[in-house]
């Protein structure tokens, strides 16, 4: 087949939650770089009360990349589990299949924090107690930082694993 001469679907399958979760990684990395800078001493007083306002306008737009982000890891997770890709000529072992279950589903709870994370995010959103926005940032970043070293780069670390070890069956 022509296609697979230069570009094998199957392939890109394989390598898609790996790229997806590495940029919802990269997304979660900016956004604490960002964010915990305005908590910096020398912006704290300042930055108070700015950090509603600021993480309205921050929030509003990044909700969507992060949904569109987990919902490509979880749904390209997914297809490789359920094997999407074989007529191709690119199978995930069974290995590579359980790396794929363990990625897809550390993909999915990273919304299970959603509960613990939503109360300072309606606080910051609707500057609520007034004031305190600096106090309801650094919440929301301490389950942030708990989410992304307990779902969100394990999942990574484990799409990384099947990846290598599904393109390891790709012929020449």
């Amino acid at each position: 087949m022509a296609s697979g001469l230069f570009f094998n679907p199957a392939v890109l399958l394989r390598v898609a939650p790996l790229i997806t979760s590495t940029m919802a990684m990269r997304f979660s990395h900016d956004q604490y770089f960002m964010l915990d800078a305005l908590l910096a001493p020398e912006h704290r007083n300042r930055a108070n009360d700015l950090v509603p306002s600021y993480f309205r306008a921050f929030f509003s737009k990044g909700i969507w990349d992060i949904a569109a982000l987990y919902t490509l890891t979880t749904a390209t997770g997914l297809a490789n589990i359920l094997g999407a890709g074989n007529a191709a000529g690119v199978s995930p072992s069974s290995s590579a299949r359980g790396w794929f279950i363990a990625g897809t589903t550390l993909a999915v709870l990273h919304m299970a924090f959603v509960p613990k994370i939503m109360w300072p995010v309606d606080a910051l959103l609707k500057d609520e107690p007034k004031g305190h926005g600096n106090e309801n940032l650094r919440k929301w970043l301490n389950v942030h930082v708990v989410r992304s070293w307990c779902v969100d780069i394990p999942a990574w670390a484990c799409f990384v694993v099947a990846c290598l070890q599904s393109l390891q069956v790709v012929p020449n």
